[in-house]
């Protein structure tokens, strides 16, 4: 099968409708993991409504001592202990999700469960996303530090001038940088789940001389994900709002119970937005992670030799 971008741009579409089941699935587990983050929000809400009381009073205090700012930020640094639990819980769920898709594309009669799984498949797609993403963050700042000189040497060369057509073009340089390498990885998840092995830059092989139509694909992917959140938000706004979600947020000044309400995770209309959002969720990762899966599928089935 040869690779078509505008084909492989819909896959997420076909894999929901050949199996409705997994989106069921998928659906179930962002919202266990929604209700569970929001009951662990609300235990936060007393103490951060102490932490604040306690910020306010050192903001009168002229100097504070050593002790008092150690203490306000160790204060802060154990009510975020609290929900320290949600990074490496969402990474999981992260993992085993884009394996999932990736399975539903690339062997889509393992469809239990709808094709979530937590075994070595997670381990290694948890493990490349990771070192990629530390890889990522890394090439940021260093471009980033690499733009701050370039601004500050046009500047001292030809002044204000110089410097912002420095910062724009360097700007742009560099969102096409991050755009190039994030085509260019976009494999990784496919060939670890298909091949079983750590795949962190074998995606440079597969994507060499496709780049635009693999951007294209993308593109158009993403589209489709803002037309169905679009779509969605006439759904999932008003059930927001019933809960309270839409009428607080931390830091806000907002009464302690109000913000408690809107986490209760006991109120039908808490529940409810919490399970619209994870349908939608769901269906977004379908969407956005499918086309790469099949990609990779039709590019490898393309060049390998026919019987």
């Amino acid at each position: 099968m040869a690779f078509s971008a505008t084909d492989a741009a819909f896959e997420g579409f076909r894999l929901v409708r050949r199996n409705p089941l997994a989106l069921v699935a998928w659906t179930l587990l962002y919202a266990v993991l929604t209700l569970t983050a929001l009951f662990s929000l609300s235990t936060m809400v007393g103490s951060l409504e102490a932490w604040s009381v306690q910020a306010e009073a050192m903001e009168s205090v002229d100097q504070p001592s050593l002790d008092q700012v150690m203490a306000l930020m160790s204060g802060f640094g154990a009510i975020m202990a609290q929900v320290a639990w949600l990074l490496p819980v969402s990474l999981v769920v992260g993992a085993m999700l884009g394996a999932a898709v990736a399975r539903g594309v690339l062997n889509p009669s393992r469809d239990r469960f709808g094709y979530l799984r937590l075994g070595m498949d997670e381990v290694r797609v948890l493990v490349v996303t990771f070192v990629l993403g530390v890889i990522m963050t890394f090439v940021a700042v260093v471009a980033f530090v690499a733009l701050g000189v370039l601004i500050g040497g046009a500047k001292a060369a030809g002044g204000g001038g110089a410097a912002a057509i420095a910062g724009v073009v360097g700007v742009l340089a560099l969102i096409c940088l991050f755009i190039w390498l994030g085509v260019r990885l976009s494999l990784a998840v496919p060939i670890t789940v298909a091949e079983k092995r750590f795949a962190f830059f074998d995606s440079f092989n597969l994507t060499k001389g496709r780049f635009w139509p693999l951007l294209g694909m993308a593109v158009l992917a993403f589209v489709m994900v803002m037309v169905v959140q679009l779509l969605s938000s006439i759904v999932t706004m008003p059930i927001a709002f019933a809960s309270g979600m839409e009428s607080w947020s931390f830091g806000s000044g907002q009464d302690a119970e109000d913000v408690r309400a809107a986490l209760d995770v006991t109120n039908p209309w808490v529940i409810a937005h919490a399970v619209a959002e994870a349908i939608v969720s769901a269906l977004t990762v379908g969407i956005l992670y499918a086309p790469f899966a099949a990609a990779y599928r039709d590019i490898t089935s393309a060049a390998a030799p026919a019987d």
